[in-house]
């Protein structure tokens, strides 16, 4: 599934409204369990598009972004940072996978590289690195407020139905019951 790049600027920034139809769009049919895992979000989303999404905890440098996505001709690589909380790590990589449902370019596979290994990438893609710190780029704003309405969602459906049960019939009534329709 493919999403319309827009320009970036403020004229550029998606509405919140553009974005939740963004979102049910590109979560639609995952048949996620409660509590969400990230993991099974991105499995089941990369499986649906036939391009395969890896996590990678990593000890990213300091005064860097908490994660990095490569899109790499075999997949998409998520690297989130390996020295912080479960719950940090789940945030940071639905971040990035709100860049990736979002159509952003990310920074290349070079200066990728370079960022995680700890050195300098060129001029050009420091500065789009150091955008990625804060929410003034609208890229990183889109990106994070899909993460947050995906979070957002999954603390409000797990609030109504609970985990989601083990046993696929009695999963297959919970469903039917309304605990995960209702995206956004």
């Amino acid at each position: 599934m493919r999403f319309e790049r827009k320009p970036h600027g403020d004229q550029g920034r998606r509405s919140e409204r553009a974005l939740r139809s963004l979102c049910r769009r590109a979560l639609r049919g995952l048949d996620l369990d409660l509590p969400l895992d990230a993991a099974q979000l991105c499995e089941r989303y990369g499986t649906r598009r036939g391009r395969d999404i890896k996590l990678i905890a990593y000890p990213l440098p300091t005064a860097m972004p908490n994660g990095v996505w490569l899109a790499a001709e075999d997949a998409d690589y998520f690297f989130y940072q390996a020295n912080t909380s479960k719950m940090h790590q789940q945030q940071i990589v639905i971040h990035e996978f709100g860049h990736l449902i979002a159509g952003h370019q990310m920074l290349g596979d070079q200066s990728s590289a370079a960022l995680l290994a700890g050195g300098a990438p060129d001029e050009q893609d420091s500065e789009g690195a150091l955008r990625r710190t804060c929410y003034s780029d609208d890229r990183e704003w889109e990106a994070e407020m899909l993460a947050s309405m995906i979070l957002t969602w999954a603390e409000g459906a797990g609030d109504r139905v609970g985990a989601s049960a083990s046993d696929d019939d009695l999963r297959g009534m919970q469903r039917l019951l309304g605990g995960h329709h209702g995206w956004l």
